[in-house]
């Protein structure tokens, strides 16, 4: 995390993001009991004082079920309001006595592999912390498709409206991913409702339409799955997140 600090003071004096960003800071643990401690660092530091009273955002702890090549296991997704508020509370949080300890426990007992900056679009279906379970789709588009990008996430959102038991949702990637530009995230409440979707998915009609549209402008870059082993949402929920509410 600390080195993004220094990327984040050089984009946040020429950029101010008004979208909601989440900022995933991706960890290699090499044991239970490694990752035990972190969740205990975790806990610790998100009922610290100074967390209660600058934190606006939440934080999501993920374990990856399948990533590929990837040698990260866990990744910690921060959810903020913008840019410049997640650089300010990470600059102060590392001078905090509570942010000092669990970056102590954190380099002891993990290795830092990647970070990536995203910056949320649009979501579709009911934003929750019931949906547990998460598939990242990757891939890689112009900017001037876009638009195009946008019009056919809501034309299968309408389209499997009322069917589709989860939520989904459209980010760019604006630092850290290489050649991916956007992220289709698709939220589950369980495996069971996953799997339950995805093996219907090659006679879903919206969603085979949605693919054919999106062939055409984008090449995708692969997909991985993630649970939330915790989430920390005190200061702002999911909902709050996506329709950027976070008074």
């Amino acid at each position: 995390m600390k080195n993004l600090l220094i990327s984040l003071l050089f984009l946040t004096s020429g950029y101010i993001f008004s979208n909601p960003v989440w900022v995933e800071y991706y960890i290699q643990v090499d044991s239970p009991k490694a990752a035990g401690k972190i969740v205990q660092a975790t806990d610790n530091l998100m009922s610290s004082d100074y967390v209660k009273k600058n934190f606006k955002g939440s934080l999501h702890l993920n374990t990856w079920i399948a990533n590929g090549d990837d040698d990260s296991t866990h990744v910690f997704a921060v959810l903020q309001p913008s840019m410049t508020e997640h650089y300010s509370y990470m600059q102060n949080l590392q001078q905090s006595k509570a942010g000092q300890d669990f970056f102590e426990t954190l380099r002891a007992n993990s290795v830092n592999t990647s970070e990536r900056i995203n910056s949320f679009i649009e979501t579709y279906g009911t934003p929750t912390n019931d949906d547990i379970y998460w598939i990242l789709h990757e891939f890689s588009a112009q900017p001037s498709d876009l638009e195009r990008i946008v019009r056919a996430h809501q034309k299968m959102n309408e389209g499997i409206k009322g069917d589709f038991p989860g939520q989904f949702g459209l980010s760019s990637v604006a630092y850290g991913s290489g050649d991916v530009t956007h992220i289709l995230t698709v939220g589950y409440s369980s495996i069971a409702e996953l799997e339950s979707w995805e093996d219907q998915v090659a006679n879903n009609k919206p969603v085979q339409d949605f693919l054919k549209i999106m062939d055409k402008m984008v090449t995708w870059k692969g997909s991985k799955v993630l649970t939330n082993s915790k989430v920390y949402d005190s200061a702002s929920d999911l909902e709050q997140f996506v329709t950027k509410d976070f008074e």
